[in-house]
């Protein structure tokens, strides 16, 4: 607990609140903490039931901790609104730190920080100034033109459904998720086919999930090769310059928009998606969402008009932290993280759900091994389901694999 308290201490945002008035604002409490959950039983299990976080009243932190004799589950729970993968990334990377250094040294700790919180105060220009923003507007030229695809084309759910209510929450267990672990050697398979292909391993992924999620919908009767398929997927927006920033939530968003018919020829998918990636990249349409959100914002009622509409946006998440912990300065045996008297074994994390996503990806690797999460909505898809939509996947990635002489 005392090093929760201390970390936090570098990350408000994780202890803060909204207060209301004629625009939302943070308010920083010195003595808000999140809510604990403490618990002695078997380890190993389903993940705890999410609670709802409301920012109002309760920071955006929520901690569930299970132990045994020899083991540790620790779960955080984090509003979106206050943090984001590579925030989470840099909050328990410090958590580790500092876990590591009372152990050893006590009291007497004195924990040297790698964030500066003083930075939240400019966290809304990422890091453009007048004349950077100048000299990306004429590339955003080309993102106005995804806008207008964005708004001309109507993606479907993957499963037919009608999304729930914001105000209503799910009658089934939440979350619930489907997991599968590459160990080394079949992280470096897939590292090695993507090397093969000139693709990243990212791309690779992207490719081979649209693939999967087609075959699924076959399965059960939701496939059509004429409509869209729209996948989100989270961009980082922190660069080398912006890594002292401490948790908050500082990504924007990429849309990929594909037809069913387009996975008959798993080459020039893949090709395409590298090819719209390095147009994304050249042009930095990473900018492009948030422009689009801010000339929203600034039309009344627009903004909130666009998220009510009760219509599928997009038709699935798909969501990678990368290298988890890689910047961690805490010593490795065999890639995993030693903490004192603890060994960090296992990372999950989940992409959110949102209205008409009925399922999600999140991809990371930890210790050379490269793990894939599928969240998933119980409401709409049952266990069954999801373990299907992953085999279909970790199958595809089979056959990829299979060119570096290694099956998954």
């Amino acid at each position: 607990m005392m090093a929760l308290q201390a970390t936090l201490q570098h990350h408000p945002l994780l202890r803060a609140t909204l207060r209301s008035g004629w625009r939302e604002r943070w308010s920083f409490s010195g003595d808000m903490l999140p809510a604990l959950r403490w618990r002695e039983g078997e380890t190993g299990g389903l993940l705890p039931q999410a609670e709802e976080i409301d920012l109002r009243r309760e920071a955006g932190l929520k901690v569930y901790v299970v132990q045994d004799r020899s083991t540790v589950d620790v779960t955080f729970q984090f509003h979106h609104a206050c943090c984001d993968g590579a925030g989470i990334d840099r909050f328990t990377d410090d958590l580790m730190v500092h876990y590591a250094g009372l152990r050893e040294f006590g009291k007497s700790y004195k924990f040297v920080p790698t964030v500066d919180p003083n930075r939240l105060a400019v966290r809304g220009a990422y890091g453009l100034s007048f004349f950077r923003t100048l000299k990306r507007l004429p590339g955003q030229l080309v993102g106005l033109m995804g806008a207008a695809q964005f708004w001309g084309r109507q993606p479907i759910p993957l499963l037919a459904h009608q999304a729930r209510d914001r105000c209503t929450k799910s009658t089934k267990a939440y979350p619930a998720l489907t997991s599968f672990l590459l160990d080394p050697s079949q992280t470096l398979a897939l590292r090695k086919a993507a090397n093969h292909r000139n693709v990243t391993v990212h791309e690779l992924l992207v490719c081979e999930f649209f693939c999967a999620l087609w075959d699924w919908q076959k399965l059960y009767g939701q496939y059509s090769e004429r409509h869209w398929t729209r996948m989100m997927i989270p961009i980082n927006l922190r660069d080398a310059s912006y890594r002292s920033l401490p948790a908050l939530n500082y990504v924007s968003s990429i849309f990929l928009d594909r037809r069913g018919d387009q996975g008959g020829d798993r080459d020039q998918l893949l090709k395409g998606i590298r090819a719209e990636m390095e147009v994304i990249k050249r042009f930095q349409l990473r900018y492009t969402f948030l422009f689009v959100l801010n000339i929203l914002n600034g039309m009344p009622w627009a903004l909130k008009r666009s998220v009510q509409q009760d219509t599928c946006k997009t038709s699935v998440i798909f969501s990678s932290a990368g290298k988890t912990t890689r910047r961690c300065p805490l010593p490795r045996r065999d890639g995993f993280l030693h903490v004192a008297d603890l060994v960090l074994r296992d990372i999950d994390g989940l992409a959110p759900l949102r209205p008409y996503n009925c399922v999600t990806m999140f991809t990371l690797e930890y210790a050379n091994r490269l793990k894939l999460n599928l969240h998933y909505d119980a409401e709409f898809v049952s266990e069954k389901q999801s373990d299907v939509l992953m085999d279909l996947f970790v199958a595809g990635l089979n056959q990829v694999a299979d060119t570096a002489g290694t099956q998954l």
